[in-house]
This record gives C-alpha cells, structure tokens and sequence, in this order.
C-alpha cells in the first residue's frame, strides 16, 4: 500500500457579480494546483502532504527511477494480480511525469482495491493531467463516494469545475461542503478556504 497523498477554478446578476470576483479571487489563489495523494516507495495512506501543478512540465526521472520501473514493469508482466507492484508503478510514473503509465497503472491496482479514495484521487490528478476533465470529475466523485469526508478529492472536484469547466456555483457547493466537514482546510496558498469563501458572500 502506499503512502499517498497529492491540489490540482464563471456567474453576472447578484450572483453574477459575486461570481465573478469569485473565480478571480480562487483562481489567484489557487494557480491550478490541485492536491494529490502524498506518495513514497510502496506507499501506505498518510494526511494530505504533496501539492502538484495539473500540467507541469515533465519532470526529469532519475536513474533510480528508471530502473525501479523497468524491474517493475517486468514484476507485472509475470504477476499481473500484483497489486502492490501496480501501485508503486503508478507513483513512480506519476513523479517522472509519465501521466498515461501512471493511469494505466492506479486503474490496475483499483481491479483489486476499487473503493481506494487515495489512489482514485491521484487517478484523478493524472486524468487531468491528461486533458480528460470529465474523467478526473469521475475518479473524484467515486473517491467521495469511498469515503464521504475525503478532503483532497472534494477540493480538486472543485477546482476541475471551476478552472476547467467554467461551473463556478457547482464549485463553490462543493467547496462549502468541504468547510463544513474541514472548516480550517487550507488551500495552496495557505488561506482558509473558509475564508475566501465568507469574503465572498459579503462582497
């Protein structure tokens, strides 16, 4: 199992005005990041930890890394039900920037584990990643459905809502939900996101 744990933001009436300041208020805030699932080695589940940028640039991967791919890549290719082998993959292509093995990988492992809220909102991250909004949307709503208080997949919700599909008051429930069930959640820039949102409502 793995350690994981990683944050990947439009309204003109009443609700027009205050929208509008809203997603530029979140969008400055939040730059496009979304939280994933903080990962190392094989992993096993911690608190949130890790911020990644949606579509960073490819990060360089090291020798070490691409050994330890190589070796697992054959480890699966002889145990395919190796479920902590598809796990490690799957971090490892989600740190070298490899956002296609990474997917391959967490949908493999989740044959086994289906319900794990850690690994479908790092599935998530790497959907968006790949330009497939409507499926990071997916892999959140089932990790939220996994596990009702999941915080990190109910703030990405929100942010793929907003900063990708324009659905500013769909986002903004979704984050007043996450204050309800974290009201001291902070968002990358080390705000409150209960506080954006209170400033809001009195703009």
């Amino acid at each position: 199992m793995k350690k994981q744990e990683k944050v990947e933001v439009q309204y003109i009436k009443q609700n027009t005005a205050m929208s509008i300041a809203l997603v530029c208020l979140v969008v400055g805030f939040l730059g496009g990041i979304i939280y994933s699932t903080y990962k190392s080695g094989t992993g096993g589940m911690t608190s949130p930890g890790r911020v990644s940028a949606p579509q960073p640039a490819a990060p360089t991967m090291t020798p070490q890394q691409s050994q330890r791919i190589l070796a697992l890549e054959k480890v699966v290719s002889a145990e395919p039900g190796n479920q902590n082998a598809w796990l490690e993959l799957g971090n490892l292509y989600f740190d070298s920037g490899n956002s296609q093995g990474a997917v391959r990988s967490y949908l493999k492992y989740l044959e086994v584990d289906p319900d794990n809220p850690n690994v479908l909102t790092d599935l998530g991250v790497m959907y968006r990643r790949n330009g497939q909004s409507q499926e990071a949307l997916t892999s959140f709503d089932k990790a939220m459905a996994a596990d009702p208080r999941h915080q990190q997949s109910r703030f990405n919700k929100g942010v793929v809502l907003m900063q990708d599909m324009g659905r500013a008051e769909e986002a903004t429930q979704v984050w007043q939900e996450l204050t309800v069930i974290n009201p001291d959640f902070q968002m990358p820039s080390g705000q409150r996101l209960t506080d954006v949102l209170e400033g809001m409502k009195k703009d």
